[in-house]
């Protein structure tokens, strides 16, 4: 089949398909249980099934586009439905890729590549778009993790200047109780015991 034959087809198929009815169940907006989708019209006195004028369009042939032509994109390419990047290799100059639906964004990203570099149309995906979009979300992770490990950094670092300052006062502590004479940690220790004390008062009054 020649360019110019494929093109006439492809203007016949256009046309067949823009005066094509949408063939419908017969009273599907009766009952709601009853779908749209094409059933044969039954019943003895169907106006449907007599075809009747007034009454809506039942299946019958000549709506099917020309064979030669049957499948193809508006512009004269084969379909040709790809999961990976070997499958685009042994893709021809007439036939035009769609990606498989259940392709995960990083296969997606080396079909898209790959079809780029080999010259051959993606036909469901809107490729400068789609870039955009994994460029996004990439950078978006790349600043979440940044964040992440800032927040753990800090954390880190705030535990250490934690344990230093109680390392510290530890020493403090033990500095100031070798100094101290008897009575001074005598004292010390009554001190403690009637703040102790105090704390305890507290905490019942609080619970009356």
């Amino acid at each position: 089949m020649t360019e110019t034959e494929k093109k006439k087809l492809l203007e016949v198929r256009k046309t067949i398909k823009g005066k094509k009815p949408e063939f419908k169940q017969q009273n599907f907006g009766a009952r709601k249980r009853i779908s749209d989708r094409w059933r044969k019209p039954k019943g003895h006195q169907s106006k449907m099934r007599h075809k009747f004028k007034g009454y809506r369009r039942s299946v019958s042939s000549g709506w099917r586009s020309p064979v030669e032509v049957r499948g193809m994109d508006p512009r004269g390419f084969e379909i040709i439905v790809v999961h990976n990047v070997q499958e685009v290799e042994k893709i021809q100059k007439h036939q035009a890729i769609v990606i498989g639906g259940t392709v995960g964004n990083k296969k997606r990203m080396e079909i898209i590549e790959k079809a780029e570099q080999l010259k051959v149309i993606v036909l469901n995906i809107k490729t400068d778009k789609f870039k955009a979009k994994i460029a996004k979300v990439k950078a978006d992770k790349e600043k979440e993790k940044a964040e992440k490990n800032e927040r753990k950094k800090k954390t880190i670092e705030d535990s250490l200047k934690k344990a230093d300052k109680k390392e510290k006062d530890k020493e403090k502590a033990k500095k100031s109780s070798q100094s101290d004479t008897p009575e001074d940690t005598a004292e010390k220790a009554e001190e403690q015991k009637a703040e102790e004390k105090k704390e305890k008062d507290d905490v019942l009054m609080h619970k009356d």
